[in-house]
């Protein structure tokens, strides 16, 4: 008896690519889920609040669901085709705020330092657009620890910080001709710092 290979498996069950409006917002802002995602899990979850926090600000936000062999489904193109010749095409960001892919990576572990470096090495590898639990650091160890990446040659454009139910911008890299250096500050006023390299 022959077993379907993976790609046949793939091929023979489409994806569902239908979507749902879970959120609206006064400002216009919106979160719309594809129903093929998994809402049962804690990652769902944590998203989900990630992306609650930029539809208020305004944004239209996706939530994607993963694919298994991503390259070799034919619903990743539909879904995931704003990534071609990017260095993430191939990959599943968890997230798409206003026509750009972000990655939430969770925090797991009792080791805050290794647990930070962690998410922003495999949250690097989806999208250079992070977002991380909070991981009880201080913002100098952070921003340190993103210094290094960017000194190797990791594209990394933005880091949040994710709070249970908000976000707060940790990082963002400047365009070379952008003289200040001010810190960014969201909504709830806390201070973030922008680096250019």
């Amino acid at each position: 008896m022959k077993t379907a290979s993976k790609t046949e498996q793939v091929s023979r069950h489409p994806i569902d690519l239908s979507t749902e409006m879970l959120a609206i917002f006064p400002n216009g802002g919106k979160v719309v889920v594809y129903n093929a995602i998994d809402r049962t899990t804690e990652d769902f979850r944590r998203i989900l609040a990630c992306a609650t926090f930029f539809a208020k600000q305004g944004k239209q936000v996706v939530m994607p669901p993963k694919l298994d062999v991503p390259y070799k489904n034919p619903a990743y193109e539909q879904i995931f085709g704003s990534l071609r010749g990017t260095a993430y095409y191939g990959k599943c960001p968890d997230m798409l705020v206003d026509g750009v892919w972000y990655e939430h990576e969770g925090y797991t572990g009792n080791q805050a330092k290794k647990s930070f470096r962690n998410m922003c090495n495999h949250g690097s590898k989806q999208s250079a657009r992070i977002v991380v639990d909070d991981c009880g650091l201080t913002d100098g160890y952070m921003l340190r620890s993103i210094a290094s990446r960017l000194a190797i040659g990791i594209d990394i454009q933005e880091v949040w910080i994710r709070y249970e139910e908000r976000l707060r911008l940790l990082y963002k890299k400047l365009k070379a001709n952008d003289e200040t250096i001010d810190p960014v500050r969201d909504e709830s006023a806390e201070s973030s710092a922008r680096i250019t390299f």
